[in-house]
């Protein structure tokens, strides 16, 4: 039941009001004893709850917080900075790198995976006011699963930092940066969807020593939430 429905997202998207997971209808299509299926799920929201978990789980990048191509471009850009990072504005030109090319690259994946638009679906459900089945069972699910994708995300920054002499600002931690650039991407990625060009056309951006640069508006956006969050470890500011 639960690979019939995963298919049937991948192919036709989660409605807002789930009317295309349909049990009986995936009772017919996945071939299973209709008996068994009511034994194991009693209604349509004790299965949705199910199946948000496994369309979650089934995303390769879910767990790591970025996608493995994106990871690979960040490695790629953290190795040809080494030897520039000896400074701390050389680390800030490292880390200015890493973001302009990792951000975009793993924007534009994440908005492929099925596991984003399932969530962006299910976010819209539970803000629109209309009754959404298994409406708070699904909220606490998704507050639980995003929690997890955030701690992720902040285990990634606690690297990042390391690796560029940064600490967090007093007062706030990785977690709240991860936060924060997940709000933005949120709605960074709603005006996409109503205007494209708006967001994908290239900035070309002078932030460093480096010179002007292509910068896609959300790594640009991205940078500045990062150095609004952090200080040099060498820094005495907060």
């Amino acid at each position: 039941m639960l690979d019939a429905a995963v298919e049937r997202v991948k192919a036709e998207g989660l409605l807002l009001d789930y009317a295309n997971i349909e049990l009986e209808d995936l009772i017919r299509a996945a071939g299973v004893p209709r008996s068994t299926v009511f034994r194991i799920w009693p209604d349509r929201a004790a299965f949705v709850a199910d199946l948000v978990r496994a369309l979650f789980e089934a995303d390769p990048g879910f767990d790591t917080g970025f996608d493995g191509e994106t990871l690979q471009l960040v490695e790629r850009a953290l190795a040809e900075s080494s030897d520039a990072a000896n400074t701390p504005a050389g680390r800030q030109a490292a880390l200015r790198e890493v973001l302009r090319v990792a951000v975009a690259h793993n924007m534009a994946s994440v908005e492929g995976t099925v596991a984003w638009r399932v969530y962006r679906t299910i976010s819209a459900a539970l803000s629109s006011g209309d009754a959404v089945p298994g409406g708070e069972d699904i909220r606490a699910q998704l507050a639980e699963i995003v929690g997890r994708y955030l701690d992720r995300m902040a285990e990634v920054y606690r690297g990042l930092n390391a690796a560029f002499g940064l600490r967090m600002r007093a007062g706030l931690t990785e977690h709240d940066l991860a936060v924060a650039v997940m709000a933005m991407i949120d709605g960074m990625s709603d005006h996409r969807r109503i205007n494209p060009a708006m967001v994908e056309a290239p900035r070309p951006l002078v932030l460093g020593a480096e010179g002007p640069q292509e910068w896609h508006l959300a790594a640009a956006a991205v940078y500045g939430i990062y150095t609004a969050f952090t200080v040099s470890v060498d820094s005495s500011l907060d």
